[in-house]
């Protein structure tokens, strides 16, 4: 089952819920209730992972140029020979080469391809993240969130679920965009995992006009690392070039706990 999200700072929501005739639940009820069918690793014990990054350059050469030519082939292969890993925590996503950075000085061209590969392995991760840390939904209800922005249509449980937001900055009517101080649209799919739904599917666009020119997208499928749903393949799509398709295999996961401990007792 998938789960269409259109997000920005704050949000709302339109979903879907069983009829009842008891009272509609309290903000924070409803919002821990609505959090805990998403699969937030990081929300959990999860501290960051790191994974090997694979990458085809010929074949994504030949998806938009069909054909390399010959002056190219070495740029190519220089490179497909640069190993890459990416460590994924609650700040970003850090892409190294390994054991080194590549020495491209003779190659712009190389040079350059390699930042943006660089960036686009990191950008497709940074897009995941905020899901991963349960930040499509506030922590807890704000003036933006309360129960007054709250519409509830019965059918059945929590199926067909719409979350929509707006920023801080205006909210009025329906809107689904974010005003700061432009127009930017975020629309998110989820699909269901074994610990909750997780990330399908990013697009955003810089108006609110889901036909207009200028969208970018990123898409995600997954793996199981010692029980966390982690991306295995990410595919970014900028709004001005073809898709770049990464994978991310080998990877090691680091986990770790929280102890609340009382203050000491004053004497």
């Amino acid at each position: 089952m998938r789960k269409v999200v259109v997000f920005a700072l704050f949000c709302f929501c339109t979903c879907a819920v069983p009829q009842a005739s008891s009272p509609v639940p309290d903000d924070e009820a409803l919002l821990a209730k609505a959090r805990a069918l998403y699969d937030a690793p990081f929300t959990r014990n999860l501290v960051f992972f790191d994974c090997e990054v694979q990458f085809d350059w010929k074949k994504h050469f030949l998806e938009f140029t069909k054909e390399i030519p010959p002056n190219g082939l070495q740029m190519v292969a220089r490179l497909q020979n640069v190993q890459h890993r990416v460590r994924v925590d609650r700040s970003g996503a850090v892409v190294s080469a390994v054991p080194k950075a590549p020495d491209f000085a003779d190659s712009p061209a190389a040079a350059k391809l390699e930042q943006v590969f660089d960036g686009m392995v990191s950008g497709g991760l940074s897009a995941w993240l905020p899901s991963s840390m349960g930040e499509i939904l506030p922590m807890a209800p704000t003036k933006y969130a309360s129960s007054h922005r709250y519409r509830l249509q019965a059918k059945h449980a929590w199926a067909g679920c719409r979350w929509n937001a707006l920023a801080a900055t205006r909210f009025a009517g329906d809107e689904r965009v974010m005003q700061l101080p432009q127009p930017m649209r975020f629309a998110t799919e989820f699909i269901g995992g074994p610990s909750g739904y997780v990330l399908e599917s990013v697009k955003t666009g810089s108006t609110s006009d889901a036909s207009a020119a200028g969208e970018a997208g990123f898409s995600f499928t997954y793996q199981t690392v010692q029980g966390f749903q982690l991306p295995s393949l990410v595919t970014v799509t900028p709004s001005t070039t073809e898709p770049w398709h990464y994978s991310l295999t080998g990877c090691k996961v680091v986990v770790g706990f929280t102890i609340h401990v009382l203050p000491p007792a004053k004497p």
